[in-house]
């Protein structure tokens, strides 16, 4: 049987109310000082590896000026690279600086903790039913997503999960 509209509701209601209680829960201290979804970029930048910015841009389902803004305030953070494509002088080509690796290290690292204190009565089992739910969820997202043409995000498997931030 379909899902219901009000399921549907409800399921968007707590999907925002989720990325705001992830914000809220799990922020770590250095990402204040960035644009938010800095990390994000940075995280999606380093599984992605050296690339042109538009291509970055389309990865992230963001414009190319919102991207632009971005990595300039990473460049300038030193958390990422940037350099002339040598193919083609009009594009630039960018990548995570050891500074960056570090800093998603750290910030990875002070999520998990955070998380596992939240979910400190929950029991493994309970953690990975959580984590298949959302990556169904995700998946199914993505997939309509590239059926209706609006994005580009690919469904992931169980092991390339993390990659990202």
């Amino acid at each position: 049987m379909p899902v219901s509209p009000d399921t549907a509701q409800s399921l968007i209601k707590e999907l925002y109310l989720i990325g705001r209680a992830i914000r809220i829960a799990l922020l770590h201290p250095e990402e204040g000082q960035l644009l938010p979804g800095g990390i994000g970029v940075l995280g999606t930048l380093e599984s992605k590896g050296l690339c042109r910015q538009v291509d970055l841009a389309v990865d992230l389902c963001i414009s190319a000026s919102a991207l632009s803004r971005h990595v300039t305030e990473l460049v300038g953070a030193g958390y990422i690279s940037r350099h002339a494509d040598p193919s083609d002088g009009r594009a630039t080509l960018i990548q995570v600086t050891d500074e960056g690796r570090e800093l998603l290290g750290r910030v990875r690292t002070s999520r998990a903790r955070g998380l596992q204190t939240a979910l400190a009565d929950w029991s493994e089992d309970d953690a990975e039913q959580a984590c298949e739910s959302v990556r169904k969820l995700r998946n199914s997202l993505a997939a309509h997503a590239q059926h209706a043409g609006t994005a580009h995000p690919q469904p992931v498997s169980k092991e390339s999960q993390g990659a990202d931030v």
